[in-house]
């Protein structure tokens, strides 16, 4: 039987392969994805859709137009067929034109669909919202059994008509979803509710303190898209993740303040804010417990060094009780001697007893015994002495630290289709205005095309240097590729890492960054040689003064 079996799967197999290929994928991309026009009523409006075909064979597509609503909080749409009966011309579905013909596209090709928009003399004022559909379809009444897999792409349409518009938005939630956390990283959310009658952008930042108002982080939300729009009666949902960088130091209580700006015709602000705990517990145990450890030995120290105190002055510090009962009290006509306790007593008797010990010895090494026989015997005070010294200094540097204004961190933006991930640099350069471009002997000469990605990451104490060597390299004339942090790393000298094929641009850069030392690596892929600059503390300074 199962002889029997195989045969027939292997006689079904050959029996299928002179009809052709069973399915057969297809790639397929449309450009632009999204149109944002303002119109009147009576206005005609021509443009076109471009379609690319990425494949090694002819395809035939065709565009539908249809209507374009929100679906749930997480920025996805629904499309919804015109039904001319019911909508009597009124949705923008039914004011676009495109072809009702195939489109053929040759391989490895493009094509332009017309697309007409007629606005109606009655349109309603506000935001209408359709979609171009453009897809495959297998072809009608082939009799071969080659099937396609059928691929469908879109173009959105925002259009808004000019009339009575409402522009009105609110703050629903804002929150994180964790308010305690033993890291500095944490998630955020918030959902912004569109009440008017057209859609809004609302764009602004979260920005991030700790307890002492010192900035952590900054969270932009809806920079350099135009994909983050809330449509009218519907409720958006934007999440964001915040990591910041290790240290004990930052602990306690964060706030997070959220300013969004919307609208149009009248620029309207709203702002919300909301509070979170970073306490990594074991590490704050682990302090507090010694902290509160050099206390109590400090405390002991100190009692030991007055009852020492004490007894040198003659005054007893302890009693025992049948002494107690011994002890007659002064009777009238007694002289009470009193005597005065000196707190400089038990220094004075170490000081003038190192000196006692030093006059009797003259060698060197019989000095440096003498000393340490010295520190030994007085080892309670020495020992008290450093455990302030060192509780001085972690105060000194717990104040330091969280007074930096400034932190290496990275934000995560999540979206439906792929997670996008921005460092502190990134940010920190968006932040800034650019300057105008400074002339030098560098931007006097033409630099050739840039035929290679360039990367500059922080590894400095100094957040921000990328964000300002960038600006210094895209005077000379250069583009970067990329900005990072080094989360925790410290790189004394900067360091030009590069393809071998890119000696001669490495040492140009080298020129310019004061004599950054190149480091050479074997190239991966020729095609997409690169040179990564890991920026230093040693050029920290001159890019302050840039």
């Amino acid at each position: 039987m199962k002889t029997r079996y195989l045969f027939a799967l292997v006689a079904v197999t050959l029996l299928s392969v002179p009809f052709g290929v069973l399915a057969q994928g297809v790639s397929l991309s449309v450009t632009p994805t999204l149109f944002e026009m303002s119109a009147v009523p009576l206005q005609a409006w021509n443009s076109s859709v471009k379609v690319i075909n990425n494949n090694e064979q002819e395809l035939t597509v065709y565009a539908e137009v249809v209507n374009f609503a929100p679906q749930g909080e997480t920025g996805n749409g629904k499309f919804l067929p015109v039904f001319e009966d019911f909508t009597e011309g009124k949705t923008l579905a039914e004011w676009i034109t495109v072809p009702d013909g195939p489109v053929i596209i040759a391989k490895e090709a493009s094509a332009q669909i017309p697309v007409v928009i007629n606005v109606p003399e009655d349109a309603a004022p506000g935001g209408h919202y359709a979609a171009i559909m453009i897809g495959t379809r297998p072809p009608a009444g082939n009799s071969s059994v080659k099937v396609q897999t059928s691929q469908v792409v879109t173009s959105l349409f925002f259009v808004r008509i000019a009339g009575d518009v409402a522009e009105n938005g609110v703050v629903r939630t804002f929150r994180t979803t964790d308010s305690f956390v033993s890291e500095p990283e944490v998630d955020f959310e918030v959902r912004f509710e569109n009440k008017g009658n057209v859609h809004l952008q609302p764009q602004g930042e979260i920005v991030i303190t700790n307890m002492w108002g010192k900035e952590r982080g900054v969270v932009p939300i809806n920079h350099r898209t135009h994909f983050g729009n809330v449509l009218p009666e519907s409720i958006r949902k934007f999440e964001f993740n915040w990591k910041g960088e290790q240290s004990i130091t930052d602990i306690g209580r964060y706030k997070a303040k959220l300013t969004l700006g919307y609208g149009t015709d009248a620029r309207k602000f709203v702002t919300r804010s909301t509070s979170f705990w970073v306490v990594p517990v074991k590490a704050v145990l682990i302090t507090l417990g010694s902290f509160l450890l050099g206390v109590w030995f400090v405390s002991w120290c100190i009692r030991s060094y007055v009852r020492r105190m004490l007894s040198m002055e003659g005054v007893q510090t302890y009693v025992s009780p049948s002494q107690r009962n011994l002890q007659q009290a002064p009777e009238k006509g007694d002289v009470v001697i009193k005597q005065r306790a000196s707190a400089t007593a038990p220094i004075r008797s170490g000081v003038d007893d190192l000196k006692e010990r030093l006059s009797q010895v003259h060698a060197f090494i019989d000095t440096a015994k003498t000393i340490l026989g010295f520190i030994l015997s007085y080892k309670t005070f020495f020992a008290a002495a450093g455990v302030l010294i060192l509780i001085a200094v972690g105060i000194w540097y717990y104040f330091s630290s969280v007074t930096t204004q400034l932190r290496d961190y990275e934000v995560t933006i999540e979206n439906p289709d792929k997670n996008i991930t921005i460092s502190s640099e990134e940010i920190l350069y968006d932040r800034e205005d650019t300057p105008e471009a400074v002339t030098s002997e560098h931007t006097q000469e033409i630099l050739p095309e840039q035929t290679y990605v360039l990367t500059l990451i922080n590894s400095s104490d100094v957040p921000g240097a990328a964000a300002k060597l960038q600006r210094k390299l895209e005077s000379e004339g250069y583009s970067i590729a990329g900005l990072e942090s080094d989360f925790g790393e410290s790189r004394d000298k900067t360091v030009i890492v590069f393809d071998t094929l890119l000696q001669e641009e490495a040492l140009e850069l080298s020129g310019i960054l004061d004599g950054a030392l190149p480091s050479a690596q074997a190239v991966g892929n020729p095609e997409s040689a690169m040179i990564s600059i890991y920026i230093g503390n040693d050029i920290t300074d001159t890019l302050e003064g840039e």
